[in-house]
């Protein structure tokens, strides 16, 4: 027989281990032929979080022109010159008067008068009386040019404009002639409508035309 020191407690197992405990060869052999475990599915809560960004698309929407490139400043310019004033032409001016002769006014050929004795309408014929009497007053330097020019008959219109005198102007100057006895004024010709012939209110056109 041993001593006592020699001897086990009875209360403890013989063999028994503290630890963590694995299953053994036939434990999962046994394990292995249960139905296989289902894959945990991923909840909406397990999806990463974090900043997101906008897709391609969307930046395209988004997406501006970039704005434009400022031009590069030229080299400085000096200050700008005034146009220089136009130089004096007394001295071209003198000579065309003394060239052309002295020009006079059209009104100043009735006295500043506007008004004439006799209605002349622009279609009025008129010509040189062949009794006229030349001499006096009739010989003043206005009557002169209608004097020529009416040697056939002619339109008011057309003395206004062979002479580049206005209508008025020329009113006048025919009514004198009249009054002194050195032109004939036509009466009016009419159409059975009560209107010009054609060919003379061609004549008045052509008139006009030239004034």
């Amino acid at each position: 027989m041993g001593s006592t020191g020699d001897r086990q407690p009875a209360d403890k197992p013989v063999g028994a281990r503290a630890g963590a405990r694995f299953p053994s060869a036939k434990q999962l052999e046994k394990f292995s032929d249960e139905d296989p475990v289902e894959p945990i599915r991923e909840s909406r809560s397990s999806r990463p979080s974090g900043a997101r960004f906008p897709s391609e698309r969307q930046l395209e929407r988004f997406d501006e022109p970039a704005p434009a490139a400022a031009p590069e400043p030229g080299p400085p310019q000096g200050p700008t010159r005034e146009p220089a004033p136009p130089l004096p032409r007394f001295a071209e001016e003198a000579e065309t008067e003394e060239a052309v002769g002295p020009r006079v006014r059209p009104y100043v050929l009735t006295k500043g008068r506007t008004q004439s004795t006799y209605e002349l309408a622009l279609e009025t014929m008129v010509n040189l009386r062949a009794d006229a009497r030349w001499a006096g007053s009739a010989l003043n330097s206005e009557y002169q040019p209608v004097r020529a020019l009416c040697l056939q008959p002619v339109s008011v219109a057309e003395v206004a404009a062979n002479l580049s005198i206005p209508l008025g102007v020329a009113r006048v100057l025919l009514s004198d002639m009249a009054e002194l006895g050195l032109l004939h004024i036509h009466g009016t010709e009419r159409t059975a409508e009560g209107r010009p012939p054609m060919a003379l209110m061609r004549r008045v056109l052509d008139g006009l035309q030239r004034l």
